[in-house]
C-alpha cells in the first residue's frame, strides 16, 4: 500500500541547512584573548561566546602561527620593509662598533692591563655589563675580577690618604694655599712626612692650585726656574 500524499516514484529532496554568518573579528580576538588567559575551560569559554569548541581551538592554532610568523595581519610588503630596515640597522651597528673598537686599541696601544681593567671599572660604573666591556677590550673577565679584589698598593693608599689632608689644607685656606705653603702645614700641624715633590704632585693631580690660579709646578718646571749659582766676581 502506498504511502498517502507521494506520488509514486519520487524521492525526498534533501533540504540543505543555511551557512551561518562569519564570526566578526572582534570575537575572535576577545576569544583568543580569554582562552590564553586559562581562567575557565576551552568548552565552557565557548559555549558562553556561542560558538562551538573545535571553532575556538582554530582560532587558537592560528593566532600562534600568525605569532610565530611576526606577521599578523599586516602586509607582506611592510614586513619585508621592516626586515630590511633592520638589516641596515644591525649592518650600520656593526661598521661602528668595529671602528669603535679599533680606536681602543690605538689609544690604549701597549698599555698596561691595570690601565684597562681601570677603564672598564670606570664603564661598569656607567652601567655598562663587564662582560661587554671585557669581550670589546680584549681581556678576560677572570683577570678583570682578578685584579679587582686585589688591594691597592701600600703607595697609593697613601697618595688618597695623603690627598684627602691636601684637600683639608687647601679648602680651609679657600684655596689661597700654593704647593709650598700646604707642604708646610703638612709637616708642622699634622707631623706627616712628606716629601715637598709629592705635594706637589698629588696637587696637580687633583687640580687644586693656589691663590694666583697657577698650579702647583712640576718638579721639572721647578728645576728649570730655580736660579743657578751666581758667577764668581
Amino acid at each position: 500500500m502506498r504511502a498517502l500524499g507521494r506520488p509514486a516514484g519520487t524521492q525526498q529532496k534533501k533540504i540543505t541547512p543555511p551557512m551561518p554568518p562569519p564570526h566578526p573579528p572582534e570575537l575572535r580576538r576577545r576569544a583568543v584573548e580569554l582562552a590564553r588567559r586559562g581562567d575557565i575551560s576551552l568548552l565552557r569559554l565557548a559555549k558562553e561566546l556561542g560558538i562551538s569548541r573545535s571553532c575556538l581551538r582554530t582560532w587558537l592554532k592560528r593566532d600562534a602561527a600568525e605569532a610565530r610568523s611576526g606577521a599578523g595581519d599586516r602586509p607582506a610588503r611592510e614586513v619585508r620593509k621592516e626586515l630590511a630596515e633592520l638589516r641596515g640597522r644591525n649592518k650600520r651597528l656593526e661598521t661602528e662598533n668595529d671602528v669603535l673598537r679599533r680606536a681602543v686599541e690605538l689609544a690604549l696601544g701597549e698599555r698596561s692591563p691595570k690601565v684597562v681593567y681601570s677603564l672598564i671599572r670606570k664603564l661598569a660604573d656607567g652601567r655598562v655589563p663587564v662582560a661587554v666591556a671585557c669581550r670589546l677590550l680584549r681581556v678576560s673577565t677572570s683577570g678583570y675580577y682578578d685584579w679587582l679584589g686585589r688591594p691597592e698598593p701600600p703607595r697609593a693608599l697613601r697618595d688618597k690618604e695623603l690627598t684627602e689632608m691636601i684637600r683639608r689644607i687647601h679648602a680651609d685656606s679657600d684655596g689661597t694655599y700654593g704647593s709650598p705653603r700646604v707642604y708646610a702645614k703638612l709637616r708642622s700641624d699634622l707631623g706627616e712626612e712628606v716629601s715637598r715633590k709629592r705635594v706637589e704632585r698629588l696637587m696637580r693631580e687633583a687640580g687644586l692650585r693656589g691663590a694666583h690660579g697657577s698650579p702647583s709646578p712640576s718638579p721639572s718646571s721647578a728645576a728649570r726656574a730655580r736660579p743657578g749659582p751666581r758667577p764668581s766676581a
